[in-house]
């Protein structure tokens, strides 16, 4: 069944009409905190077209739900690699499930709603397979939209480091190595790779966001 993953990821879903809202979402909890970030999570649940998935990614760092998933991060590295097994295994059912638990706590997981996506294709879950294409698709166009990684200055915005791995895996590269650089008042990764002819290539992610988070974790004001 390996082909038919190949094949899944490589097949473009066409996204039709909109979800009734529900408090879940296949077997999915949904976050319920009273917080934006759990208001676009269920629009983005409720197949809402008009979700801002920029906002919806930004959110989540100042969510009860990103508290909730730090506190669990044993938690969903076992489920990760989990689901990185299930799918050795074309074990369809398998993915799906470990993948609905991963997003049950972190619902900007690109990569959980990529295989989820998948396994319900395969599963021929058709409303789920539409509904993750969406989710995902929405999530990463969030990312592309802001530049073309060519330079730190018109690198993609990323939010968390597992947006810029994601981006990278979905390119079909292999990382090589990393570093920090600043260019017009941004900070940048700049994120070094083969590519599949086994040429070198630099991809730049802005991580302005990440950078200020780090400095207020750390007590340093803006400007210090």
């Amino acid at each position: 069944m390996r082909s038919n993953w190949a094949a899944v990821a490589a097949l473009v879903i066409l996204v039709s009409g909109a979800a009734a809202a529900a408090p879940r979402t296949q077997n999915i909890e949904l976050p319920n905190d009273g917080d934006e970030y759990s208001a676009l999570v269920t629009r983005a649940a409720a197949h809402d077209d008009s979700v801002d998935f920029r906002a919806l990614r930004i959110a989540y760092l100042s969510s009860a739900a990103f508290k909730r998933a730090g506190a669990a991060f044993d938690k969903l590295r076992d489920l990760q690699s989990q689901m990185n097994a299930a799918m050795q295994s074309d074990d369809a059912k398998t993915v799906r499930d470990k993948a609905e638990q991963i997003l049950s706590l972190d619902f900007t997981d690109l990569y959980a709603h990529k295989l989820l996506r998948q396994s319900c294709a395969l599963l021929h879950d058709d409303v789920c397979a539409e509904l993750h294409h969406f989710i995902e698709f929405g999530l990463l166009q969030s990312i592309t939209r802001t530049g073309d990684g060519k330079t730190c200055a018109t690198g993609w915005e990323a939010f968390q480091i597992k947006e810029e791995y994601f981006m990278l895996a979905m390119m079909d590269t292999t990382f090589t190595s990393q570093a920090l650089v600043s260019d017009g008042g941004h900070s940048c990764d700049a994120m070094t790779v083969r590519d599949q002819s086994g040429a070198t290539q630099t991809y730049f992610f802005k991580i302005d966001v990440m950078m200020a988070d780090e400095d207020a974790a750390l007590g340093i004001k803006p400007g210090q």
